[in-house]
């Protein structure tokens, strides 16, 4: 039987997890072909093991609707300095809305501690100040590193999901804790030597490096605009050359094999010192 790798981070019962099984199930994989999920700790280690061909898949939260991007993903993502022919694209999206719960082996009185990812911490700060002021608040890896932590001490309690509880048999203390509803966007990642083919409702992402001179991005945008492509998102992200120095991640929608899109991309080339073509790929199916 077949077997298909798809690298996410761990430990069990993240977030990451619930959107492989969901891109898994849309996929409507062979049945002849078994699905392993690995695990890793960072979302740098689950892109070294698509280049190493550990995985053939990776799945990474690249934003939030509330806390927005995914620093590390979108550095994964520029590897400017990646070995030619190793560079990693976007093959599809998922969209994930983030339920997170407070876990605990037992009673809340006996916690002297919160964990959970940054990104959750930030998304429950008024519980936090309301419920947990007596409290220490820490940041680990994953909500599910949160949640095997607390199933190890009574002291310890998580913010995670539904899914991690029953994962490490945690008792729900109180549910959705989050200060607003939010989605969470993920990105499968795969080797270059991948390609999706045209769906008629897709996204093409793109990362550029302006030239130095008034008005580059003024141009760019003008490439979209002129052809009625529509941004989904623009967002600018340190080139770690220089203080005030940028590049710029942009999503819009379109296939890179439609002519508009070929079109416009062709006349961002001449504008920019550094185009590098990220990924066509179709547009997640709703929640």
């Amino acid at each position: 039987m077949m077997r298909t790798g798809i690298g996410i981070l761990g430990p069990a019962g993240t977030f990451s997890e619930m959107a492989a099984l969901k891109w898994v199930g849309l996929k409507r994989m062979n049945l002849e072909t078994e699905v392993e999920m690995r695990y890793y700790d960072t979302i740098l280690d689950v892109s070294e093991s698509i280049l190493t061909k550990e995985v053939d898949y990776g799945i990474v939260p690249i934003e939030n609707s509330l806390e927005g991007s995914v620093g590390e993903t979108l550095d994964v993502l520029s590897g400017e300095n990646a070995e030619p022919g190793t560079q990693m694209q976007i093959v599809g999206e998922i969209l994930v809305p983030i339920k997170i719960c407070l876990l605990a082996l037992n009673n809340f009185e006996r916690v002297k501690k919160v964990v959970s990812h940054p990104h959750a911490l930030a998304q429950c700060k008024r519980f936090l100040r309301a419920r947990c002021k007596d409290k220490e608040v820490k940041p680990v890896d994953s909500t599910a590193v949160a949640a095997k932590q607390a199933s190890q001490s009574e002291e310890i309690a998580a913010l995670a999901s539904e899914t991690a509880a029953a994962e490490y048999h945690l008792r729900i203390i109180e549910e959705n804790v989050q200060d607003r509803d939010s989605v969470t966007r993920f990105v499968v990642l795969s080797s270059t030597n991948m390609r999706t083919a045209p769906t008629g409702r897709d996204k093409t992402s793109i990362l550029i490096y302006l030239k130095d001179r008034p008005g580059a991005l003024y141009d760019v945008l003008g490439e979209f605009a002129h052809r009625g492509i529509n941004l989904t998102k623009i967002e600018s992200r340190p080139s770690k050359r220089a203080m005030g120095d940028y590049m710029f991640h942009i999503d819009c929608e379109g296939h890179i094999e439609e002519e508009a899109i070929k079109d416009a991309l062709a006349g961002i080339k001449k504008r920019v010192a550094m185009l590098k073509i990220l990924g066509s790929y179709p547009m997640a199916e709703g929640l």
